[in-house]
């Protein structure tokens, strides 16, 4: 098959999904003329000389049809750039060697301002599938530097050959922003540094102290993804520079219906605060030699603190050893909630009654405050840690209609669910069960 049959038949895969301008541009022309509406609306990688094989690097093809994709733009008084076009990688595995081959990295302010609208379209993941295995170490896939806002990624595998790279940096000012960015379909195999990992400072004049000190790393989502492989930091990093105290728009994060199996580091770190929520899904911790995380919460304090919220709500996790945790919790206020969800699948193992997979430290910012705790109709292994210094005069521990599978009180040193060291915690127990016994109603502080 030619390169320009293999394009021509990618193009025509994706009419039939077409929306919105594409679509009615396609209508518009008439049966006949569905050629031209894909040359119209689509940017195959094929049609650009990608190796679909794998075989060779893909690089020159993918940055020729983002120079094309880019170039497509439509004026837009309000958002700036949208360009007109899709993004298309038919089936195959394209190997990139070299960073930013997919985006240009180049920075918005000063260079053209703000892309919006960027879609990038595979065919489901493994169908498509790209390999980065870049010839230098610590390399980022992709970079959003203040530049690309709206961005939309589907149908696509992301293979790190190398665990020094990272997947996305995302960099935003109050000049720029990079929010707006939805995952759909997506998985990430491999060995990374980390994922994505979202950044950003201030854009203003020196001297200038009344400006607004916000980013724009808010409203990012992903729907139905497979998070595999290994990071040596984290598959999500909220705030790369915690130094950076205006950091404070980590707003709106969904991971929805996602399959998050991977072997060893943190699945989500947030240094600064925000509001996150996870529903539906997998969770596995898959390899039990090596340490893993689902939540990791840093300490912080002040305005970039404003929001802490953690939602999560029907998911099955599954840690493998006393070295796995869910949440290991550095606030000092917000809320944490956890509505049926299970952890409870290896329970039955020797390690699993000295397992502490939820830590909370009331300790490690303010004193004598925690956050809002909630355990509404979950089933729990192990016990609960809590570390405090001094009474908590702020922040509460509610259990609400769970089962403590490896309990047999609700609290003490020996059978006890919950846990601590320094001072006793504000808590509460309801219509609770310590393995299949009935659990006394009881509160404490």
């Amino acid at each position: 098959m030619s390169t320009n049959e293999r394009g021509t038949l990618g193009r025509r895969s994706l009419l039939a999904g077409l929306t919105g301008a594409g679509a009615a541009g396609a209508l518009a022309l008439g049966a006949g003329s569905a050629e031209a509406a894909a040359g119209t609306y689509v940017v195959d990688v094929l049609a650009k000389n990608a190796d679909p094989t794998g075989q060779t690097p893909s690089d020159q093809a993918f940055k020729d049809a983002a120079t094309e994709l880019l170039a497509s733009f439509q004026p837009d008084p309000v958002s700036g750039a949208i360009p007109k076009k899709v993004l298309l990688i038919p089936p195959g595995n394209y190997l990139i060697t070299q960073p930013d081959a997919l985006l240009p990295g180049i920075a918005g302010p000063g260079n053209g301002g703000i892309v919006d609208g960027i879609a990038i379209v595979g065919h489901g993941k493994r169908l498509s599938r790209i390999t980065y295995a870049p010839t230098a170490r610590n390399t980022t896939f992709w970079t959003n530097r203040d530049r690309y806002k709206n961005i939309r990624i589907s149908g696509l595998t992301f293979d790190s050959r190398d665990a020094t790279s990272t997947f996305n940096y995302a960099y935003s000012s109050d000049a720029g922003g990079v929010q707006d960015t939805w995952y759909t379909d997506v998985e990430w195999r491999g060995d990374w540094k980390a994922g994505i990992v979202l950044d950003g400072a201030p854009d203003r004049a020196a001297g200038d102290t009344e400006s607004p000190q916000s980013d724009l790393n808010s409203e990012m989502g992903w729907d139905h993804c497979q998070v595999g492989g290994s990071y040596a930091d984290a598959f999500l990093v909220m705030g790369a520079t915690p130094a950076a105290t205006q950091q404070d728009q980590f707003l709106n994060m969904w991971f929805r219906d996602c399959k998050v199996e991977f072997k060893s580091g943190i699945f989500v770190r947030n240094e600064r605060g925000g509001s996150m929520n996870f529903t539906g899904g997998s969770y596995i911790l898959t390899d039990p030699a090596a340490n893993g995380t689902f939540f990791k919460l840093g300490g912080t304090t002040g305005r970039a603190d404003s929001v802490n919220r953690l939602y999560a709500q029907g998911i099955r996790f599954e840690v493998r050893s006393a070295k796995h945790k869910v949440i290991d919790s550095a606030w000092y206020k917000g809320t944490i909630t956890f509505v049926s969800c299970d952890d409870t699948a290896l329970s039955f193992q020797s390690w699993a009654t000295t397992a502490q997979a939820h830590v909370y430290r009331f300790d490690a910012v303010s004193p004598n405050r925690a956050p809002m705790i909630r355990y509404q109709d979950c089933a729990l292994l192990g016990s609960h840690q809590v570390t405090t210094s001094s009474a908590t005069t702020a922040g509460k521990l509610l259990y609400d209609g769970c089962r403590f599978i490896d309990a047999t009180a609700g609290t003490g040193s020996s059978g006890g669910f919950l846990r601590w060291t320094g001072n006793a915690p504000w808590y509460e127990f309801r219509d609770c069960l310590a393995g299949s016994v009935r659990l006394a109603d009881a509160k404490g502080q």
